[in-house]
């Protein structure tokens, strides 16, 4: 524990730089503190512990302290300076610390038990008023760190839905995605069609290229594709040379009509090495399906996949229903 000082030397700034004791009488407060321990921390010491059962307050004469969560080791979540409090929540709600308040550098804390903080309190108006102040901003604080982390939350969420190669989405995506768009054409009795698009030949133009000139390549396709589907329609990149394209709405007469146009446009679609020369072209098969009455997104997928496999036994670069 830390060590105490045994002349508890405070300085009258000091107190007064205190927010706990803003507009309080000091000069009937100080006598009082003056019974007061200062605790003094070096460096890295621990002030509370996770888990501990706190029954003091503990209000920041000099230096600055950390809070961590789960474990001394985990980066600082916020910092305190001098005239700041600590351990009020758990003080207050009576539960374990949860975090640790660790010491940044060399720090002095004046420690007020529980008692005699809630004597304070209810003899001061302005000490009850700011303790409530405290911990409103601590409410709020922890408000925007939930916030914060919802936002990151939801950008991790978006990276691990987008391929980077391409910027369409990923097959996790997909996988999500497929079984709701069913759920939801069902409900509006609704068709959704569903086209899987395959590079033909993929290995032999890497093989040419190299792998940066397929990488090139498979860009160009989804620009393409991006520029010949609906705005509602959806796109994936399945894995390696294959992507998605779910068309809501669309019966297979029009999926079909949608899968030539991109075939077409693909195999006129220029595509461009970033050293800037021009690669060969390529060509695409696609298999279209239909959703079913009944049945699951793997069903849904596998005729599309019977759909394709046909396309390329009968020669590429066609379309097959």
């Amino acid at each position: 524990m830390a060590a105490v000082d045994p002349e508890s030397a405070f300085t009258r700034a000091e107190i007064e730089q205190l927010a706990l004791f803003a507009s309080a009488n000091l000069d009937a407060l100080e006598p009082v503190l003056r019974g007061c321990s200062v605790h003094k921390l070096a460096a890295g010491e621990i002030l509370i512990a996770l888990g501990s059962d706190n029954r003091q307050l503990f209000l920041i004469l000099s230096g600055e302290l950390g809070i961590h969560l789960e474990a001394p080791t985990t980066p600082v979540l916020t910092k305190l300076g001098a005239g700041e409090t600590v351990g009020e929540l758990s003080l207050i709600d009576r539960r374990p610390a949860s975090a640790y308040v660790i010491a940044e550098q060399p720090s002095r804390v004046l420690v007020l038990d529980e008692e005699l903080l809630w004597l304070l309190a209810d003899s001061s108006h302005a000490i009850a008023s700011n303790l409530l102040g405290t911990l409103a901003s601590r409410l709020r604080s922890g408000n925007e760190i939930i916030q914060r982390d919802r936002e990151l939350i939801e950008r991790y969420k978006w990276k691990a839905s987008v391929d980077s190669l391409t910027g369409l989405f990923n097959r996790y995506w997909i996988d999500k995605m497929l079984a709701r768009q069913m759920a939801r054409a069902r409900f509006g009795h609704e068709p959704l069609a569903l086209l899987l698009v395959d590079v033909d030949h993929f290995k032999q133009f890497n093989d040419r290229h190299g792998h940066v000139g397929g990488d090139c390549a498979l860009r160009s396709v989804a620009a393409c594709m991006r520029e010949i589907v609906r705005p509602t329609d959806l796109i994936a990149r399945f894995g390696g040379e294959e992507f998605v394209v779910l068309l809501p709405g669309a019966e297979l007469a029009n999926a079909r009509e949608v899968a030539e146009r991109l075939r077409h446009a693909i195999a006129t679609t220029r595509i461009e090495h970033f050293d800037g020369s021009v690669l060969s072209p390529v060509t695409v098969s696609i298999g279209a399906a239909q959703m079913p009455e009944q049945g699951s997104p793997e069903a849904f997928l596998e005729q599309a996949d019977r759909a394709l496999y046909r396309a390329k036994g009968a020669g590429r670069n066609r379309v097959e229903v």
